[in-house]
């Protein structure tokens, strides 16, 4: 006997003839004229292990947090592909010295998280943040400098031949993060030990990669490893020398300078998200008129978020408006990279990849709601994905090229991007007020695509999905049963079934020949969509790889893959895509069958089984 789960989302459209129509035309040929490349620059998240910082290891080799990165990892298109993470130096620890009196370390624990980030498809944002335990204080005394310098080519080299140069080369290796900070400075550099301690980070980084230049350069030349820093807040020069002091060495001596990325960190207040480019652009326009000799440095403010504290828990964060801010503070820094004001933005993260707990799964800033079932024997965890991660998801549909962000009405906002050979379009459009409630609770969405002469001849097919406010909204269902902290696996599948973009129109081939689509819509604010089109020449779907089958529970599983695109979708043919499934299967015997419709053009948000049950 087999039964056949299927899942049917209806969307209805309730139209008031009073509203007013946003009015949205794309052109692409105009597009093709305005288009430039799109960078990556939004793909990173972070986290902090939670005090005490002796036990990181323990709290990222958990259950838990290894489950919270492998979903993470798991967006198409290397949706998220760095995570940066603070005190990993914490996870190793001194071994022994040898009669020389050189230094050597156990890497095990930190060996095995970074096994993971490289299973998962992910890269560190690697700072040289805390200690091996068991030696620095005897160091720090009688050689500061050389103690540093070992330690970052120690590491630099074991990770280069663990991992070869390919991989490692784009690693985000970063110093001490927040340095000026009383709660970060755990080992009280004054002033000038901090600036040693910096350039000895470089100094190991540079020895690193001369040992294996001597073995490798016939084959990759020269070894060189970024480093990004200081990571600072940037604030007063008397409360935070620190890093002021380390870009004044940069601007005396430029080719000196231990940073390739300055880094630094603006939030926002938790109003609006162009707080945060603002902000990023003042400073950025501060430092580079303070300090002109570093004016040609790239930049990157890997902690733009909408407000400090990630854990105090906010209904904004819960829904919808976190998502499409972060959308909305994407597209601002593309337009401001795309205008030049700042031309040299190199990336921006998001620290978001913490791990929630009762009672405030949703509320706080995370990308996953956590639910840690301690009833259960053996103790597991649940993770229901929030409107944020699904929006990360959409972002990460863009193509590589695209138009600077553009705007309509109704606080409506959107960028066309695109690939021309094979065709690819992505209309990616967003409606926020940021946290405040919409103007308009609904908004009627009118959009006009005119294609090419040269796409008229060949089959092209488009597919239109959405986040709705109150639709696509676990936490909804999580407050409609009371905010159980152990929800019923019940609760749990229909918090599911709302926790990913909505199809709101398609799959369809278009006829041949046809020049022109209109798309109408009526959507609850805030709202995201994205219109995507391609040429079903070259839409094959590859071979799916690195399957990997995680037991959550005695019933339930979890399935993660990735598939390689072969360059379909970008310049890099290596880059990969990275689904997780929508269904949990209810036992590890189960046939998963491929969902071919949402296979269409290798642009849905993740792969999708259908479930037969034997």
């Amino acid at each position: 006997m087999f039964v056949l789960l299927v899942l049917v989302v209806v969307v209805v459209n309730i139209v008031d003839p009073s509203m007013v129509v946003h009015e949205i035309d794309v052109d692409f040929e105009l597009v093709l004229q305005k288009g430039k490349p799109l960078p990556r620059f939004w793909t990173s998240t972070g986290l902090c292990p939670p005090a005490p910082r002796e036990k990181s290891a323990e709290f990222l080799l958990s259950d838990d947090s290894l489950l919270n990165l492998e979903i993470i990892g798991s967006l198409p298109n290397e949706g998220l592909k760095y995570v940066r993470i603070h005190w990993l130096l914490e996870m190793m620890s001194f071994s022994h010295y040898d009669e020389r009196k050189t230094l050597f370390y156990e890497f095990s624990r930190l060996d095995a998280l970074l096994d993971k980030l490289q299973e998962f498809g992910l890269h560190p944002g690697f700072e040289f943040m805390g200690i091996p335990a068991g030696i620095y204080e005897k160091e720090r005394r009688h050689r500061f400098v050389y103690f540093w310098t070992d330690l970052a080519m120690q590491v630099a080299s074991h990770y280069l031949r663990r991992y070869g140069i390919k991989y490692v080369s784009n690693w985000r290796f970063e110093t001490w993060n927040e340095p000026d900070l009383r709660g970060y400075n755990v080992l009280n550099f004054t002033v000038n030990e901090y600036i040693n301690y910096v350039q000895s980070i470089r100094f190991g980084l540079d020895a690193a990669g001369r040992l294996l230049n001597n073995i490798h350069l016939p084959l990759h030349g020269n070894i060189h490893l970024p480093l990004h820093g200081p990571a600072g807040l940037f604030k007063s020069t008397e409360h935070h020398p620190f890093c002021w002091s380390a870009l004044k060495l940069c601007n005396d001596s430029p080719k000196k300078c231990p940073f390739e990325v300055i880094t630094f960190h603006r939030k926002g207040s938790g109003l609006r998200a162009d707080e945060i480019v603002q902000g990023g652009v003042r400073l950025v326009e501060q430092l580079q008129e303070t300090f002109p000799n570093i004016s040609e440095f790239r930049f990157s403010n890997n902690e733009a978020d909408p407000i400090a504290g990630w854990s105090t828990p906010r209904e904004f964060q819960s829904n919808l408006k976190y998502g499409s801010m972060l959308v909305s503070t994407v597209l601002q820094h593309w337009s401001v990279l795309f205008t030049g004001r700042l031309r040299n933005l190199e990336s921006i993260s998001h620290d978001n990849g913490f791990l929630s707990y009762y009672p405030f799964e949703f509320d706080q800033r995370t990308l996953l709601a956590r639910f840690q079932m301690n009833l259960t024997q053996p103790r597991h965890v649940q993770f229901v994905v929030k409107p944020v991660f699904s929006a990360l998801g959409m972002l990460a549909n863009l193509g590589p090229m695209a138009t600077d962000r553009l705007h309509a009405t109704g606080n409506i906002s959107y960028i066309v991007s695109y690939q021309q050979n094979p065709f690819y379009l992505c209309i990616l459009l967003v409606s926020s007020n940021d946290t405040f409630e919409p103007v308009e609770k609904r908004q009627k969405l009118s959009v006009n695509i005119v294609t090419t002469k040269e796409f008229v001849g060949q089959p092209v097919a488009y597919i239109v999905e959405g986040l709705q406010s109150g639709l696509n909204d676990p936490n909804s269902v999580w407050q409609y049963y009371g905010k159980p902290p152990y929800p019923t696996g019940a609760q749990f599948e229909e918090m599911r079934s709302v926790q990913f973009p909505s199809v709101l129109e398609g799959p369809t081939v278009l006829p041949i020949g046809r020049k022109r689509l209109k798309l109408n819509f009526n959507l609850r604010a805030p709202w995201l969509a994205t219109v995507r089109m391609c040429s079903l020449q070259s839409s094959k779907p590859s071979v799916v790889q690195n399957v990997r089958v995680r037991r959550i529970h005695a019933n339930e599983v979890l399935i993660f893959w990735h598939e390689n695109s072969a360059g379909v979708r970008y310049d890099a043919p290596s880059a990969m895509r990275y689904g997780l499934t929508a269904l949990i299967g209810r036992s590890i015997g189960r046939k998963l069958i491929p969902n071919g419709i949402h296979r269409l053009c290798s642009i849905n948000l993740r792969l999708t089984f259908t479930l037969l049950v034997v």
